[in-house]
């Protein structure tokens, strides 16, 4: 299976660069590709998809979570009511950044200050803007390797 690129003008996009990934099936191939793609542009790929359905840029989201029985994703510009399950909001995620900690939260590691253990086997993880949050015992070993590895890469 091979990759084709290709170059299209288009002078509707002004300044913005808009990439297309066209394939049979996604599959960890193209995953794989569209988290290099991601992370070399500096936006997230998956930002087209998430901001049609729901209207919010996700460079900008800090935090997302289950608050009763709707989502709130807590952003740089203020929070917003997302009236879907987290499950299905977490599925249009990008996961090279998006990362569950909790039944009921899932963080944005570029909004990652600092990570610290608790006791309990629990992480306390502190996002910019001020927001604290906890990690559940259920994911905290997986959260603990995926920070070190970040860590190691740096």
């Amino acid at each position: 299976m091979g990759v084709n690129f290709r170059f299209i003008q288009d002078d509707t996009l002004g300044g913005y660069i808009e990439v297309t990934v066209r394939a049979a099936e996604k599959n960890e191939r193209v995953e794989k590709l569209l988290s290099v793609l991601s992370e070399q542009s500096g936006q997230l790929v998956y930002n087209q998809l998430f901001s049609e359905k729901y209207h919010i840029n996700t460079s900008e989201i800090i935090l997302i979570m289950r608050d009763g029985r709707y989502v709130t994703a807590k952003t740089v510009g203020g929070d917003y009511t997302i009236k879907d399950a987290l499950t299905r909001v977490e599925e249009i995620l990008d996961p090279a950044w998006f990362v569950r900690i909790s039944q009921s939260e899932i963080i944005n590691l570029k909004y990652l200050k600092n990570w610290d253990f608790v006791g309990g086997g629990v992480i306390q993880v502190k996002m910019e803007h001020g927001i604290v949050s906890y990690t559940s015992r259920r994911y905290a070993k997986q959260i603990h390797e995926m920070f070190l590895k970040r860590r190691a890469k740096r």
